[in-house]
């Protein structure tokens, strides 16, 4: 599939200009990995975002793979590894293969380079990254409080 076309597709991107899209499909990484393949771990540095272009992949929040606390299935157009795109912030969740997956990923590097070759599409994932670390927040908070409630 064109990477161009998949990306207009996904909500918030329908407004880009071409060029900037252009820029921006340039700039990500396409390619199949296995079932299995771990993208993040829980408490390590991740090293990009992703986009799944074709098949699944399941995000836990345990301390281990998928199996242990919350399992989360992300598809097709499905986003993860946002907070990869923060020096020095571990990845909150584990994100493994379901299956075989094919995703499209941009590093923090990357990250950085668009603010010069495409504006609005890095302002737009600085949204996303402002929402997701809120989203973060709070599901963390929620954790803290309901162990400290259970100590008690």
């Amino acid at each position: 599939m064109d990477i161009k076309y998949f990306l207009k597709l996904q909500p918030g991107f329908e407004n880009f200009s071409n060029a900037d899209l252009d820029v921006f499909a340039r700039m990500l990484n396409v390619a199949l990995y296995p079932a299995r393949h771990s993208f993040t771990v829980r408490g390590e540095q991740g090293h990009a975002l992703y986009l799944i272009m074709d098949g699944a992949v399941t995000m836990t929040s345990g301390d281990v793979q998928p199996g242990d606390g919350d399992a989360r299935s992300l598809r097709i157009g499905e986003w993860f590894g946002l907070l990869s795109l923060v020096e020095n912030l571990p990845a909150f969740e584990n994100c493994c293969a379901s299956d075989s997956v094919t995703v499209a990923s941009f590093n923090r590097v990357q990250f950085d380079e668009l603010f010069e070759l495409a504006p609005p599409i890095g302002r737009h994932f600085l949204y996303m990254l402002a929402k997701q670390l809120a989203r973060t927040l709070i599901a963390q908070n929620s954790r803290l409080s309901a162990r400290a409630r259970l100590s008690k």
